[in-house]
């Protein structure tokens, strides 16, 4: 299934307030810099690990039911399935509620499973389903390692604005160190 991210985190792992702090720097003239910075911070975070950190609202499309009937979910850990639905060839919809899905305890990735099955009648896109990602809702929700790793990056970014470009690009090694732990294994990906 296709995961499309329907609303993004209402907050940062890492605060305006906390990476100014981590960053010595108390002019709020930096403020904007700083705040994107934490943003793309977390983004890149995400692309390494493979998969969200804050509560964010996620879609799941498919074309058909896995014959199994147990969906991996790739993108990160599931604090919720908010349900979902199905669309028929005539055009109304089977709303399918939370309790039509299962978390599978003890899955990495994260497994639901799809206690109700109504089969799609379109040929493309005919299932979704809503989950809610992340780690929790707060900032502590968040482990330990993976926000120093974005202040790292932060700091990093901070202090290297301007040079021309960066001399190694993508993850640097210190910091992909700080979150090999959380990386979901990938078939045919980096190790």
């Amino acid at each position: 299934m296709i995961p499309i991210m329907i609303e993004g985190p209402a907050l940062e792992p890492v605060s305006l307030a906390e990476a100014r702090l981590w960053l010595r720097v108390e002019d709020p003239a930096e403020d904007e810099l700083i705040a994107g910075l934490a943003v793309a911070a977390r983004l890149m975070v995400e692309a390494e690990i493979g998969q969200v950190l804050l509560g964010q609202t996620w879609r799941l499309i498919g074309h058909a039911w896995p014959a199994d009937g147990r969906i991996p979910v790739r993108t990160g850990p599931v604090l919720a399935v908010r349900g979902g639905r199905v669309f028929h060839r005539e055009g109304h919809v089977s709303e399918l509620p939370p309790a039509a899905f299962r978390l599978l305890p003890f899955t990495d990735p994260p497994v639901i499973e799809a206690l109700l099955t109504p089969l799609p009648g379109r040929p493309s896109a005919g299932i979704e389903i809503d989950l809610r990602l992340g780690h929790g809702e707060a900032a502590a929700d968040v482990p330990a390692q993976i926000r120093l790793a974005i202040r790292r990056l932060v700091a990093l970014w901070y202090e290297n604005r301007g040079e021309g470009g960066e001399s190694q690009p993508g993850m640097p090694p210190q910091i992909r160190a700080l979150l090999r732990p959380f990386r979901r294994a990938r078939l045919g990906g980096r190790p």
